[in-house]
């Protein structure tokens, strides 16, 4: 039998919530980088001597779609994504993730993002020019707290 989650979002960015009522992601990408430099100095095997010099950047890509005439606030949703970004500051990210056998779903937090950008669609419009679907994209980067405070 499948586990039932029993949370009311799918990850929470700030104070915003994506979930099934309000704005639902139905692909998320998350990109790690890491940094390597290649250095000169000779080898027994003709390749190149490589260090290690830390993680580099973490970004991570949402893309979904809101029916406004289907959840609370539809029409709002984008403005409220985009009144999260306007503050300017780090947001805390968490996320619901399957747990094990007592509990079937659990969050996790994921640090600080800072949102880089918002992209809105709107299509399949009503005759007064309401859309039926937004489609949106959001693009995250970590913000590391420790390279700041240098």
């Amino acid at each position: 039998m499948a586990k039932v989650s029993h949370a009311n979002y799918m990850m929470q960015l700030g104070s915003y919530k994506f979930s099934v009522s309000s704005a639902a992601f139905h692909k998320l990408k998350y990109d790690s980088e890491y940094r390597w430099e290649t250095l000169s100095a000779p080898t027994d095997k003709n390749s190149p001597v490589m260090q290690f010099n830390g993680v580099g950047e973490q970004s991570l890509n949402l893309e979904g779609t809101i029916y406004p005439q289907l959840v609370s606030n539809g029409l709002k949703q984008m403005d409220l994504m985009r009144e999260e970004a306007a503050k300017g500051e780090p947001l805390l990210l968490g996320y619901v993730e399957e747990s094990g056998n007592t509990s079937p779903s659990v969050g996790r937090v994921m640090g600080k993002w800072v949102i880089c950008s918002i992209g809105e669609e709107r299509t399949l419009f009503f005759n007064d020019g309401i859309p039926r679907e937004i489609n949106f994209t959001m693009t995250l980067k970590r913000y590391d707290e420790r390279k700041q405070s240098k």
